[in-house]
């Protein structure tokens, strides 16, 4: 089996230097081996990479670009079939982080591995959600 690497040409992933993110830090957004695809964990920044100051605004911006890689990949949410997610301060926003999660995904549910970690790569981040779908090609 092959592996395919995808990489996003969408604009929300850009850096100053005219690269991307995924050439930035030397890995790809979406890996296709067969029929599945691996997404790397998405982070919560604006469009224009800013960061949101809020919880909410993180959530779903990461939500969001987990969608725009996916459908880069040829897949959708609906089809994830493994889901993980990386939280700082997890209590403090776990209950809207399941309102929001609801509001992406829909049953039948993927498997969810929820972690509470000390950081992510940038400071004030608070969200890294990664996922594997299953998208017959």
């Amino acid at each position: 089996m092959k592996k395919q690497a995808i990489e996003s040409t969408n604009p929300i992933f850009a850096t100053k230097d005219g690269s991307t993110i995924f050439k930035k830090f030397g890995y790809s957004s979406t890996v296709r081996a067969g029929d599945f695809i691996y997404v790397a964990g998405q982070i919560g920044l604006n469009p224009d990479g800013s960061m949101p100051e809020d919880d909410e605004g993180q959530i779903v911006n990461a939500f969001d670009r987990l969608k725009i890689v996916l459908e880069e990949a040829g897949a959708s949410l609906d089809d994830i079939v493994e889901l993980v997610s990386y939280h700082v301060g997890l209590q403090g926003h776990l209950a809207r982080f399941l309102e929001i999660k609801n509001g992406y995904i829909r049953e039948p549910f993927p498997t969810w591995t929820i972690l509470e970690i000390a950081g992510l790569a940038r400071p004030g981040l608070m969200i890294e959600i990664k996922a594997v779908a299953y998208a017959p090609r």
